[in-house]
């Protein structure tokens, strides 16, 4: 073949793609897109284990969603079915779009209002949530997703809006639930590079529960090649994840959680600041560019009381949908992904290995059980006593038995099939 037919059938495309960017720069008009996204805490038990002032908080969030003018609305910890149908009915009138995503045994809590066609959505579920039998978390019931809603803006113009909710970390120093929330981070931005390909606009929403020095948040932007909005738009230090959290947090640096301004705060939080960013808006360019024009904190106290809408603080951005610039320089600089993939499978291959002790644990636990209803029937005194005691103990040790065996085994199941899916980006 001729070098220069070569040459040609290479240009082509290219020049293809540059005429059809420059049609629709004749052809769309710049508009703007403003979102916003909370963790309106919204847990419907009775207290002490449900949510403080739920029904007013919730009455306000809709409120406040009628008074603004966003065009999209993402909304995580809406645990209650009911209490999501009672705030459609609010605000129908000004988001006449909104679709929620069912999982688990609670439902998952995230859904998405828009004024905007939703014409398409996807849930996925992640294959790790916590343990089943720490009930007082709560997060293997709710069954977390990452949930897309694809929106007509216009009617010309495809916004891939995401929302979702991670695991929570409740203790840094012996996190527990790391190995799933890394996980979840890497099925995360796995899923939105498979589903964002064709979109014009792509947005991320929600609560990761990661703090921006944390492995999995960047691991999440150096996959997706995603823009952080908080951080574009504020002068923050280089966030280079080397551990020294006092850097990124307090309230100057976004902190959305734990705010010692937020009456639903633990009161050993309120005397000092060490608020956690772990809310964000996410963004990127699709086939137009998107450019961000400002990401503020919003939605604290409610106006005119002493209650806040959450305990969480909102986090609202607006952006310009236009063909006709390109990004300019950011902050955001990513990361070499290959260290961080690496460091990721060490941290899944641990919960791998602490699963496999755990099962030998469940098993002992299991047996001992059952020495103790065979040693029981040796006991005449208190028979009725005893028929209980033999009972609770037989519920515990088939629970024992399920989690040695089925529990167990699909969580090491999951975190191989991530471990592996890990290493085939690294093989390739």
């Amino acid at each position: 073949m001729d070098p220069s037919e070569s040459q040609e059938s290479e240009v082509e495309p290219v020049i293809r793609r540059e005429s059809f960017a420059a049609l629709r720069r004749n052809h769309v008009a710049p508009r703007q897109l403003r979102v916003v996204t909370l963790n309106a805490w919204c847990l419907p038990q009775p207290w002490p284990i449900g949510s403080t002032d739920r029904l007013h908080r919730l009455e306000k969030i809709g409120q406040y969603m009628k008074e603004e003018t966003y065009d999209i609305v993402g909304l995580q910890e809406l645990w209650s079915y009911q209490d999501y149908v009672r705030l459609t009915e609010q605000v129908s009138t000004e988001y006449p779009y909104y679709h929620y995503f069912h999982s688990g045994f609670t439902g998952s809590g995230v859904c998405v209002f828009s004024r905007h066609p939703i014409v398409s959505t996807l849930t996925s579920r992640y294959s790790l949530n916590g343990f089943a039998h720490h009930i007082h978390r709560g997060d293997w019931f709710g069954g977390k997703v990452v949930g897309l809603t694809e929106i007509e803006l216009d009617g010309d113009l495809r916004v891939n809006f995401y929302t979702t909710h991670l695991h929570a970390e409740y203790d840094r120093e012996n996190d527990l639930y790391l190995p799933h929330r890394t996980a979840q981070s890497f099925e995360l931005a796995q899923f939105v590079r498979h589903t964002a390909r064709g979109a014009d606009v792509v947005i991320v929403t929600g609560d990761l529960n990661m703090e921006p020095c944390d492995l999995g948040f960047r691991l999440i932007l150096s996959h997706t090649k995603l823009f952080d909005a908080w951080r574009m738009s504020h002068e923050v230090e280089s966030d280079e994840g080397d551990g020294e959290l006092l850097k990124y947090r307090g309230i100057a640096k976004g902190g959305t959680c734990d705010r010692p301004d937020n009456c639903y705060s633990k009161k050993a939080l309120r005397s000092v600041d060490d608020s956690k960013r772990i809310d964000y808006i996410l963004f990127k360019s699709g086939r137009c560019n998107v450019k961000l024009e400002e990401c503020e904190i919003t939605m604290n106290q409610i106006p005119g009381e002493e209650l806040n809408y959450s305990d969480h603080v909102a986090l609202r951005a607006r952006f310009t949908i236009d063909d006709r610039f390109r990004h300019e320089k950011s902050v955001n600089t990513w990361e070499p992904n290959r260290p961080l993939l690496i460091e990721a499978i060490g941290i899944v291959a641990g919960g791998e290995r602490r699963a496999r002790a755990d099962r030998i644990f469940f098993f002992i636990l299991a047996a001992a059980c059952l020495v103790l209803i065979l040693g029981s029937l040796f006991f005449e005194v208190f028979p009725m006593g005893f028929a209980v005691f033999r009972f609770v103990l037989t519920v515990i040790g088939v629970f024992f038995v399920w989690q040695g065996l089925i529990g167990l085994t699909l969580e090491r199941k999951a975190l191989k099939a991530a471990k592996q899916a890990i290493q085939q980006i690294l093989n390739n």
